[in-house]
């Protein structure tokens, strides 16, 4: 299988941007940065760095071990770098997927989301680990009130607030077909883009760019002059 992939980051209306996204031979990885000016992006890069490197050193496996095993190898680099004392407050979430070609695993922590599409629909989803989130899983609030609601920016658990992330690995295994595709972004992203407009300009696209290029038209549509957050995706396509 093929798996073409557009990565776009912007900072949006803010000073600096925070996300990061780095990408290897059947590996992706975002993270978004936390912790202010010259913090935050130090945290997205360091985390999103350490599980690249870990995952192409070591995998790929799809037992649930070598998911964790990233995410604790992203999160003791982050920890280490708060030894330093201007870095002590930065975190960083992190959404990652790999690939042996035939098939997909994917885990996150925080609120950077990894969404799967067969037949241009929603197949797969994270879940965010916010307190809107939860309210949603408990039925307070629907999923798409996450976006605007008042506690989506407390997030629950992000790499470098403990040694032990202890995060659910998402017990799904994705089987690869051609004419599939995913995407992983930052909340500045999914914030102003539906899933629904995910799947109506995927159908409508006929390479990564493409889609990717129509889903940052409505960002940048709808965030005119209101000082939005960084914004960062890598969109990928899969064909024979």
């Amino acid at each position: 299988m093929l798996f073409e992939t557009c990565v776009y980051t912007n900072k949006g209306g803010r000073d600096n941007n925070e996300d990061y996204c780095t990408c290897g031979d059947g590996i992706w990885v975002l993270c978004d940065g936390l912790g202010g000016h010259d913090c935050g992006e130090v945290a997205s890069e360091t985390g999103a760095s350490a599980a690249l490197r870990f995952a192409e050193e070591n995998g790929p496996s799809f037992d649930d071990k070598f998911l964790k095993d990233i995410l604790s190898e992203a999160n003791s680099s982050v920890i280490a770098m708060q030894k330093d004392e201007k870095l002590k407050g930065m975190r960083t979430t992190i959404v990652l997927a790999f690939t042996d070609g035939k098939k997909i695993r994917y885990a996150n922590v925080g609120d950077s989301r990894f969404y799967y599409f067969k037949n241009n629909s929603l197949a797969y989803t994270s879940e965010d680990h916010s307190v809107s989130a939860l309210s949603a899983r408990l039925g307070d609030i629907s999923y798409d009130d996450i976006r605007n609601d008042v506690d989506r920016n407390k997030l629950i658990k992000v790499l470098g607030n403990e040694p032990d992330i202890n995060v659910k690995i998402p017990n799904v295994i994705i089987p690869v077909e051609s004419g599939d595709a995913f995407l992983l972004c930052s909340d500045g992203f999914w914030e102003h883009v539906y899933e629904t407009e995910m799947e109506l300009d995927l159908a409508k696209s006929d390479s990564a760019q493409e889609w990717m290029n129509y889903m940052i038209k409505r960002i940048l549509l709808k965030t005119r002059n209101i000082g939005n957050d960084n914004f960062t995706a890598a969109g990928v396509m899969i064909s024979d």
